[in-house]
């Protein structure tokens, strides 16, 4: 069901993910001056803390890690990955690191299709607003269920797209379609490739992901 928005070779995904990080970085979401969108982005948040609190790991690697916006609710015992192939985004999640007294954490840039990553090397991922953005969700979601240990969790959310157009829209930004999103994905994809949803929450209509700019997923990794 994954709808390509639109077909780009690679060195046009890196300058398309660059332009946004300089220009629309993800802090500036979570610090909008619009009440409405700083309501979703911290209700995103708030459910990605609660999950993670409960569950036992003790690895965590970050799928697209952006300027690190989970380090803040991490707890400091849990070893931290975070990927991304922005230099820009990780100057940021670097800088955010440091500024939060991080200690077990560590950032590579690369691609997030293809990890240098031994299989089974995390307990659980973080995959947040990662999906719309990739050359090929499906290689996503093989490296995700390859990295990530028989049982261990993974965390996906992703845009209704047709919703955050009109969001966009409301919100006068142009164009309406966010210039790095690359797919539509629907949560029957995520039904799809994934066999154990253990919970799920559509923000802001909390009963239905066709009315809902966000939905997330937490997923046990079946294999």
């Amino acid at each position: 069901m994954v709808k390509i928005l639109k077909k780009i070779n690679y060195r046009e995904f890196y300058e398309i993910n660059e332009f946004v990080a300089k220009s629309s970085p993800m802090m500036s979401h979570y610090h909008s001056s619009n009440p409405l969108e700083r309501w979703i982005w911290q209700q995103k948040k708030q459910f990605i803390k609660d999950k993670l609190e409960d569950l036992p790991i003790q690895t965590l690697i970050d799928f697209g890690c952006g300027d690190g916006g989970i380090l803040d609710i991490l707890k400091n015992n849990i070893q931290y990955t975070g990927i991304d192939i922005s230099p820009t985004q990780l100057r940021y999640a670097k800088k955010r690191a440091k500024t939060l007294g991080k200690r077990n954490v560590q950032f590579h840039i690369g691609d997030v299709l293809d990890l240098k990553i031994k299989d089974n090397s995390f307990d659980s991922a973080v995959v947040c607003d990662v999906v719309e953005h990739v050359l090929s969700t499906e290689k996503l979601f093989n490296e995700l269920r390859r990295v990530v240990k028989k049982n261990g969790y993974i965390i996906i959310s992703i845009p209704h797209e047709a919703l955050w157009e009109a969001a966009r829209g409301i919100l006068l930004k142009f164009p309406l379609r966010s210039p790095d999103h690359i797919n539509a994905v629907f949560p029957q994809d995520i039904y799809n490739h994934f066999n154990k949803i253990l919970d799920k929450k559509h923000i802001p209509i909390s009963f239905s992901s066709n009315f809902s700019l966000i939905n997330i997923f937490l997923i046990q990794n079946v294999k």
